[in-house]
């Protein structure tokens, strides 16, 4: 069993933690300057980190898996099947992978303890990329279930057995430039309108604009990119579900 964790790096995690708790995340313990955790279907970690830092509004994504076991049958099989993973340390952590994606996005795996999914809000954090196709056999191979495709091959999406989600949009396709290949987003199964007043009272301004599959939620960060949470898809022309 595996699960998405998504970590945002944040000169502002005071910020952060306000735009988490007023999507609908539950804070796991206290929030902290340094790093915080909150819950929903799969994890998003907030990292706080010092000015110039040049990790501030990244985003990396982390499967966590079960043992040191599941660990290594992952970056055998990975290794097999052609697909370039690197292996390293991490103090706190231990053993990690950093998985090529495509030649410029990663993500990571290491050992960690999954919490059961809860509440409305999936965190889908999203990789930008030149071969969709490519991308989406990487994330097959590294455990995660197919579960939404667009019929014109510029958008898969896959989820993680024990929480979170990871979504791939062609590059070539973007509606704006990407500035970063990996960005948080969040996909949602409630009323957006009372996310929306939620933040509102945090001090936090946001718009709920109609979208083909849905409406989508569109909140300000305190980098200055905007937040993208999709309600749940229910049209799926165009798109083809996969079990």
């Amino acid at each position: 069993m595996s699960s998405i964790q998504t970590i945002q790096f944040t000169r502002h995690p005071h910020a952060w933690h306000a735009l988490a708790e007023g999507i609908g995340l539950r804070p796991h313990g206290e929030p902290s300057d340094t790093w915080s955790e909150f819950d929903g279907d799969g994890m998003l970690a907030v990292h706080g980190v010092d000015p110039g830092d040049p990790l501030a509004g990244t985003a990396e994504i982390w499967m966590l898996v079960r043992d040191d076991s599941q660990l290594d049958a992952l970056e055998a099989r990975l290794s097999d099947e052609g697909i370039a993973v690197t292996r390293g340390e991490m103090e706190g952590i231990g053993a990690t992978l950093a998985i090529a994606v495509d030649a410029d996005a990663t993500i990571h795996a290491a050992v960690g303890s999954a919490r059961a999914p809860e509440g409305d809000v999936t965190i889908e954090p999203l990789i930008f990329t030149p071969d969709v196709e490519g991308a989406s056999r990487v994330l097959a191979a590294v455990g995660l279930q197919l579960r939404i495709t667009s019929d014109s091959d510029g958008w898969a999406e896959f989820s993680a057995d024990g929480g979170g989600s990871v979504a791939l949009h062609d590059l070539g396709s973007a509606s704006n430039p990407v500035a970063d290949r990996v960005g948080l987003s969040f996909e949602h199964r409630g009323d957006l309108e009372a996310v929306a007043e939620r933040l509102r009272s945090r001090g936090i301004e946001s718009t709920v604009v109609d979208e083909a599959y849905n409406r989508t939620l569109r909140a300000a960060t305190p980098e200055g990119p905007e937040l993208w949470v999709n309600g749940a898809q229910s049209d799926l022309y165009g798109y083809t579900a996969h079990s």
